[in-house]
């Protein structure tokens, strides 16, 4: 009796025993091998600079950037190839340099005959969806190849605020069926100028038609539309602001005038200075004038449309952006708390990153496309993956956005075409693992860009060229990250060795794509944007 009862508790023993020993094989073997990847959530947020999250020790607090790359790894010195829109994302789709693509400025088409990553997510078997929030990556300019859905409801302007994003993502996650794999592109535009994130205070001014208060509006940069009272096409309308804060410019910029009525001139009664544009641009101290004549007469009610903003001095533009990112930080953490909702994290690739930095007063600039310092390039790349990538690991080594594409095709199991320029960065991801030091390419393309400009960063040494003259500026980056001590003069070989390995990547001959065709309401919207052609 003793005997049995003995064998019987070693026997339940045992069987516990195997029990306990096959849960933890079973444990184990989920952590060694994750579920395979169904999504791929991409997200690029326009003109972010990689220094400004407070994950990379930036100046503004953005705790879900933070909170995700905790989650994941983070990349310290990712760059772009070309600080404007539409060519980095073309780079960014294909693999591929601008100068193979051929798309250097925005507007340009990106050719069919270049697969793209959404086509091949496609081809795998995936959903594919976008929501983008600026006019320069329509549809129309060939960003579309390979999406089942592409969002892109503007209303007055070829702008959307990161809410309307978040919005419209977060309505077509809900849609989506648990089991269907999906590549899902998201693009915010802010903190793209004009820095006027929502909730904030801005200048208030009247509005007046032949000196009759109209309206009271905002210098927010945001398309404004009110009736506009009219006598036979021609009228005279004031613009009457409060003060400003110290901080900024006490000028304001008054731009993309159009009517309901159909085209018409615009002229300046008051000082005001003019910028040539398809729809002029005028910078002033208000009060001012403006005498607008309808192209056809009539006095037909109509409504009036236009964009003001603050004219902002390079302290303030840099504070304002500040509160920019705060703001999409707020919307991304909105949009990932929604995917997050519906169980989906642990089975997605998740990225986060920017098309290219922006200049806020560095080398007493503002703005992006002319310049190809490190504060126009470097941008935030963040890869969240459970049990595919590690948490909290920060890579230090410098990658490209052309690695995006090979990286997610790695993840997720499928081929990239044959030339790609991009690598995946799976080996980074890994403990201990590496990849060869590799020349980081960029270039920036008149006519939006004032120049032609090149540049090659090799073993932390930076050669910006400028095309037309030859001219050229070396930078260590490893002494002088801000790039304000130009060694050019005083080390010649570096020059002449940098220089070389650049003409190995750029041809004397840069590929350029061919231009959609735009009319002049989208010339106008796409100036009003900053942009010109």
């Amino acid at each position: 009796m003793k005997n049995s009862l003995i064998l019987s508790i070693l026997g339940t023993r045992t069987t516990v025993g195997l029990m306990v020993a096959s849960i933890a094989l079973v444990i184990g073997g989920c952590q060694a091998k994750p579920p395979p990847i169904k999504r791929v959530i991409l997200i690029v947020v326009d003109t972010l600079r990689g220094d400004h999250l407070s994950c990379a020790g930036g100046p503004v607090a953005t705790p879900n950037f933070d909170a995700w790359a905790a989650r994941g790894v983070r990349f310290s010195k990712a760059r772009s190839h070309i600080p404007i829109t539409g060519p980095s994302h073309s780079s960014l789709f294909t693999g591929l340099l601008p100068s193979d693509h051929g798309v250097l400025n925005n507007t340009q088409l990106l050719a069919e005959g270049f697969e793209t990553l959404p086509e091949m997510a496609q081809a795998h078997g995936m959903r594919t969806a976008a929501f983008i929030s600026l006019g320069v990556i329509k549809a129309e300019f060939g960003l579309d190849q390979g999406f089942d859905s592409y969002d892109q409801r503007f209303k007055y302007s070829w702008y959307r605020t990161a809410d309307e994003i978040s919005d419209a993502a977060i309505e077509w996650v809900e849609t989506v069926d648990d089991i269907e794999p999906f590549l899902l592109w998201t693009h915010f535009s802010d903190p793209h100028e004009p820095y006027a994130a929502p909730g904030r205070t801005y200048q208030t001014c009247r509005v007046l038609v032949d000196g009759k208060e109209i309206a009271t509006v905002e210098a927010d940069g945001q398309t404004i539309s009110i009736p506009m009272p009219w006598v036979d096409g021609r009228c005279i309308v004031t613009l009457a602001c409060g003060e400003d804060s110290d901080n900024r410019s006490g000028k304001l910029v008054f731009s993309d005038f159009r009517t309901t009525g159909g085209p018409c001139r615009v002229t300046a009664e008051t000082e005001a200075s003019r910028l040539p544009r398809t729809t002029p641009i005028f910078i002033f101290r208000p009060p001012a004038d403006f005498l607008i004549e309808a192209e056809e007469p009539s006095s037909e009610p109509v409504e009036m449309r236009f964009s003001l903003k603050t004219h902002l001095s390079h302290q303030a533009a840099s504070v304002e952006y500040g509160h920019e990112v705060e703001y999409v930080d707020a919307e991304l953490g909105r949009l990932l708390a929604a995917i997050e909702s519906r169980g989906w994290v642990d089975d997605s690739l998740i990225i986060l990153t920017a098309d290219h930095g922006e200049e806020l007063g560095d080398h007493n600039r503002l703005g992006h496309i002319h310049y190809l310092y490190d504060s126009s390039l470097h941008v935030p790349l963040i890869v969240v993956a459970p049990g595919h990538v590690p948490e909290g690991l920060v890579v230090d080594q410098s990658v490209s956005l052309i690695d995006i594409l090979p990286t997610i095709a790695e993840m997720v199991g499928f081929p990239v075409p044959e030339g790609i320029r991009g690598r995946s960065l799976v080996p980074l991801m890994q403990s201990g693992g590496s990849l060869p030091a590799r020349p980081h390419v960029a270039l920036t393309a008149r006519p939006e860009a004032a120049s032609d400009l090149e540049a090659i960063i090799v073993d932390g040494l930076k050669l910006i060229r400028k095309r037309e003259t030859g001219q050229v500026a070396l930078f260590d980056l490893s002494t002088d990250p801000g790039e304000l001590t130009d060694l050019a003069p005083e080390r010649p070989d570096d020059v002449e060795r940098l220089d070389l390995i650049l003409n190995e990547y750029i041809a004397s001959s840069v590929a350029r794509g061919e231009w959609a065709e735009l009319d002049d309401e989208s010339r106008a919207r796409l100036e009003a944007l900053g942009y010109v052609h």
